[in-house]
C-alpha cells in the first residue's frame, strides 16, 4: 500500500517516532515544523531516544521519552494504545521503530517501506528518489506526500533558542577569552567519520596564531584528544565530557565559527545558523550536508567514497586525510572575517 484513501484523512492526534540518532533529530526539526504548520489543530507528541528530551523541539505536546534498555519498542508500542493518535509518522528506517508504531494500535502509521517493515506501516511509501541521493530533509518532508508536497527549503532544520536561553545554558569560558571557534572532532558513528588529530591539531595552531581562541568540544571519551589538539600553545579550553547537551547547543550558539566532522555537532551548529566548516569523507553531502547558507562542506570525493562505514575498509581513511589542514584553516578564516 502506497497511498492513504483519497482524501487522505485529517489528523486529530499526531504521534512522530523521532530518529536515533542526534545529528538526524536535528534535521527532522525541519519536517516537525511543517507538520505543525500543515495541521494547525492536531496535538503532536514526539518520541525521542533517552538523552535527547531536554533539546527545544518543535511540538504542540507532549515528549515520550523511549529508552531501549527499559522497555522493548513492541512493549513501549502497547503503553501508546490509550494516548488516542489517529497518526503516527515514523522517521527512523528500522524495523524496531515500525514495529512499535504497529504494537500501538494507531491506525495510519506513515513510513518508507525498507528492512522488511512495510506490512506494518499504513501507508508504506516508496522514496522519491535512491536511497542516500536526495538530503535527508527531504526523504522526512516526503512523509507528507499523502497531503502535499512540502519543499525543504521552506522548513530548513532549526533549534529557536533566544539570549535568555542561551545565557541560561552557557557553560563557564573566561570572559577574556573573547569570540570563539568550536573544534567538535568526534563522530559517534565511527572513526571513518572523523578528520585526522593530527589535522585538527595544525587548524587549532593555525586559528591561534591569527588571534583566534578555539575550544574543543565533545564528550568526556574525546577529552584525551582534545588535550592533543590543544596542545600547550593553543589559547582555549577543553570542554570534552564537560558539557551536556543544552551547554552544547548554548556554547555552539555563541562561536565565531564551528569546525566539525559529520556528526550531531555539525547538525546542531548548522540548525543554530552558525558559520561553519563540514568536514565530509566517507559520507555524502548531497545526503547529509548541514542545511544552513553560512556552511562550507569540504569534500574531495575520493573514487572510495562515500562508504558509509563506521572504520575505513582500507585502514587509511585517505577521503580524510587528503583535506590538509591548511585549505581547511584558509577557508576557516575566510568564515571569520565575512559577515557576521
Amino acid at each position: 500500500m502506497d497511498m492513504l484513501p483519497t482524501p487522505a484523512p485529517e489528523p486529530s492526534a499526531i504521534l512522530v517516532r523521532t530518529p536515533n540518532w542526534l545529528g538526524d533529530l536535528v534535521v527532522s526539526t525541519g519536517f516537525l515544523q511543517a507538520l505543525l504548520e500543515r495541521f494547525p489543530r492536531a496535538r503532536v507528541d514526539l518520541i525521542v531516544r533517552r538523552g535527547f528530551e531536554s533539546l527545544p523541539l518543535p511540538r504542540r505536546g507532549d515528549v515520550l521519552v523511549f529508552d531501549k534498555a527499559l522497555a522493548s519498542a513492541g512493549a513501549f508500542g502497547r503503553g501508546l494504545r490509550a494516548r488516542g493518535y489517529s497518526h503516527c509518522f515514523v522517521l527512523p528506517p528500522s524495523f524496531s521503530s515500525a514495529w512499535m508504531a504497529y504494537r500501538s494500535g494507531i491506525p495510519a502509521r506513515v513510513g518508507y517501506r525498507g528492512q522488511g517493515r512495510a506490512w506494518l506501516l499504513r501507508p508504506a511509501l516508496r522514496l522519491a528518489a535512491p536511497p542516500r541521493s536526495a538530503h535527508l530533509a527531504e526523504e522526512y518532508l516526503g512523509l507528507l506526500r499523502p497531503w502535499g508536497a512540502a519543499r525543504a527549503a521552506q522548513y530548513p532544520p532549526r533549534l529557536e533558542v533566544d539570549e535568555p536561553w542561551i545565557a541560561a545554558h552557557r557553560p563557564d569560558l573566561s570572559p577574556s577569552l573573547g569570540p570563539y571557534v568550536v573544534l567538535a572532532p568526534g563522530a559517534e558513528f565511527g572513526p571513518a567519520k572523523q578528520w585526522p588529530p593530527r589535522h585538527y591539531r595544525a587548524l587549532a595552531r593555525a586559528l591561534s596564531a591569527a588571534g583566534r581562541p578555539v575550544v574543543v568540544a565533545g564528550l568526556a571519551k574525546d577529552r584525551a584528544l582534545g588535550d592533543v589538539i590543544l596542545g600547550g600553545d593553543v589559547a582555549g579550553a577543553n570542554l570534552c565530557g564537560r558539557t551536556d547537551l543544552l551547554q552544547l547547543v548554548a556554547l555552539l550558539a555563541g562561536a565565531a565559527l564551528v569546525v566539525s566532522n559529520d556528526s550531531g555537532a555539525m547538525h546542531l551548529a548548522a540548525a543554530l545558523g552558525r558559520p561553519q566548516i563540514a568536514l565530509f569523507g566517507s559520507t555524502n553531502p548531497a545526503w547529509t550536508a548541514p542545511r544552513n547558507p553560512r556552511a562550507r562542506v569540504l569534500y574531495r570525493g575520493e573514487p572510495c567514497s562515500p562508504c558509509y562505514a563506521r572504520t575505513c575498509p582500507l585502514g587509511t581513511t585517505r577521503c580524510l586525510e587528503a583535506l590538509l589542514p591548511a585549505g581547511v584553516a584558509e577557508e576557516a578564516l575566510k568564515a571569520l572575517a565575512g559577515p557576521p
